[in-house]
C-alpha cells in the first residue's frame, strides 16, 4: 500500500485523540506529512474511529489533489494544507474539540500560563484564540496561520476547537494534551476563586532562560 506510514500515523492518532477525551464521535481530525514532505495523509470525513483503517486514509499532494485513494478527506482538509504549506516545519497536524479549550474561547479568556509545559510552548503564547470563522473555511484556514505565525505550537479556535502542531504524531498529540491540560485548570480556578491565575512573568521569562540554555529545571 503507498503511503502506508502515514497512513498508519493517521489512525494511531485518531484513536488517540479519542481514547485521551479531546474528541468526541468523529469530531477532530489528523494529517501527517510525509518524510518527503511532498504528501499529506489526512483523517477521513465521518468514518467512526474504532472501524478506521490504513486504506480509509487519503492522501494528499500539498495542493489538495489526490494521490492515493480513501475515503473523503476531512472537511478541514483546507486547513491543514494551509497550515503545512505556511509551515515547512509542521510534520503533524492535529485539531480537537477539547472542551476545557473550548470554554476558555467562548468566555474570552487567554489560555494562562499555569504549568510548567505551558512555559514551553510560549511563542508567545502557548495558544492564542483564533475569532469564529465557519469550519472548513478559507478564511479559518488564514486566521490559524496568522495566529501560529511563524513559531508556535497551538491555537484555539473560538467555539471550535484546538489545533497543534509538531514535528511528529507524538510531538502534536503532546502539545495538544497539555494545552487541554492548562485549560482544564484555568476552569477549575476561575470556579474555585473566579480568577486564572498563572505563573508570575518573572519566573516565566526565568525559567525561559533556563530551557534556552539548555540547563535542567
Amino acid at each position: 500500500m503507498e503511503y502506508q506510514d502515514i497512513r498508519e500515523q493517521v489512525v494511531q492518532g485518531c484513536l488517540a485523540i479519542q481514547q485521551k477525551g479531546l474528541i468526541r464521535g468523529t469530531s477532530g481530525n489528523v494529517s501527517v506529512r510525509s518524510s518527503d514532505g511532498t504528501a499529506v495523509a489526512i483523517s477521513p470525513s465521518g468514518i467512526p474511529y474504532e472501524i478506521l483503517t490504513p486504506e480509509m486514509v487519503p492522501v494528499v499532494d500539498l495542493a489538495g489533489n489526490i494521490i492515493s485513494e480513501g475515503k473523503k478527506p476531512s472537511s478541514e482538509l483546507p486547513m491543514h494544507l494551509m497550515v503545512m504549506n505556511a509551515r515547512p516545519d509542521a510534520g503533524c497536524i492535529i485539531h480537537t474539540h477539547s472542551k476545557f479549550s473550548i470554554i476558555l474561547s467562548i468566555i474570552g479568556e487567554k489560555l494562562p500560563v499555569n504549568t510548567i509545559p505551558l512555559i514551553m510552548m510560549m511563542s508567545p503564547d502557548p495558544a492564542p484564540i483564533v475569532p469564529f470563522e465557519f469550519p472548513g473555511s478559507p478564511e479559518l484556514g488564514a486566521a490559524v496561520v496568522e495566529y501560529l505565525g511563524d513559531s508556535g505550537h497551538a491555537v484555539i479556535m473560538e467555539h471550535h476547537g484546538l489545533l497543534t502542531l509538531g514535528k511528529d504524531l507524538g510531538e502534536a498529540l503532546t502539545i495538544a494534551e497539555y494545552i487541554e491540560e492548562g485549560a482544564e485548570i484555568a476552569y477549575y480556578c476561575r470556579l474555585a476563586d473566579g480568577k486564572a491565575k498563572g505563573i508570575p512573568d518573572d519566573k516565566v521569562a526565568e525559567m525561559m532562560k533556563i530551557l534556552m540554555s539548555g540547563r535542567a529545571l
